[in-house]
């Protein structure tokens, strides 16, 4: 993972101007970019790298930059220089180098350091590191987290070795705190149908993203413990309990809450 903060103007305002030819629009990025930030204090610090923080546009930016940092540079440079297959896999400023060989990670590594300083980027040593990854050792127990996903060699029913995806635990602590936090407020400030539909709107998001085969358990773990803190922040509205499990039960038949389901298949 590399960090945007540290994004240089010129080399950014280069790359756009590879496919932008309006010399006047480029002017008006550059501006955008050069923006002030206002401090609490009532300073305005003007920056001079990276993309403003909150900014509509601040993503895309990001992301054509190390689109040319790296995946063009992936495709271009490292890919014929590397004896075996090399693959690239990236979501913004998370991503993943899958390599054949040994010796080609070795090459890599030499100069990835080099290649992010060029462009005044550079990794994070924290969330940065190597592991085997062989469906040959499916019961080595090495896995990695990608997307809020842990991925992992496994075995399928018919004993063939198969990836599993299933939600990472940070990112599945993540939402439940999100969740505690948000029905916390929403008990006191909004009415029965309102936090209903809050939920159905969250359950099914979380559903929907980390819906994928092998993760119905996680999914289930999720929905478990979404229902009992709602179920428990209800009953905290008035000094009286308001539902025992059959009302709450009946309560999220009736306005339909989502049960998990699995809608993304390897093929």
């Amino acid at each position: 993972m590399v960090s945007f903060d540290n994004i240089d103007h010129d080399w950014l305002l280069k790359m756009l101007g590879q496919r932008i030819e309006d010399r006047a629009f480029l002017g008006l990025i550059r501006k955008w970019l050069k923006a002030g930030i206002l401090e609490t204090d009532g300073q305005v610090i003007s920056p001079v790298t990276g993309t403003p923080q909150g900014g509509v546009v601040s993503a895309v930016l990001a992301n054509i930059y190390l689109h040319y940092v790296l995946d063009l540079w992936f495709e271009r440079i490292v890919k014929p220089r590397c004896d075996g297959d090399v693959l690239l896999m990236r979501y913004a400023d998370d991503y993943v180098c899958c390599f054949q060989y040994h010796r080609d990670l070795k090459k890599v590594r030499r100069v990835m350091g080099k290649r992010l300083g060029k462009f005044n980027l550079e990794l994070s040593h924290e969330k940065t590191r190597v592991i085997k990854f062989s469906r040959f050792e499916t019961r080595n127990n090495r896995s990695f987290v990608f997307l809020g996903f842990e991925f992992r060699w496994s075995l399928s029913r018919k004993n063939k070795p198969l990836v599993k995806m299933r939600t990472a635990k940070p990112k599945f602590r993540t939402a439940l705190a999100a969740l505690t936090k948000w029905i916390k407020i929403e008990r006191h400030t909004s009415d029965m149908v309102e936090i209903m539909e809050g939920l159905s709107a969250k359950l099914l998001g979380h559903f929907n993203y980390y819906g994928v085969s092998g993760n119905m358990e996680m999914l289930s773990a999720f929905n478990h413990h979404a229902r009992r803190l709602v179920f428990k922040w209800l009953n905290r509205r008035s000094q009286r309990k308001s539902y025992n499990w059959n009302g709450y039960n009946e309560l999220l038949k009736h306005f339909e809450i989502p049960q998990p389901r699995i809608i993304g298949y390897w093929s």
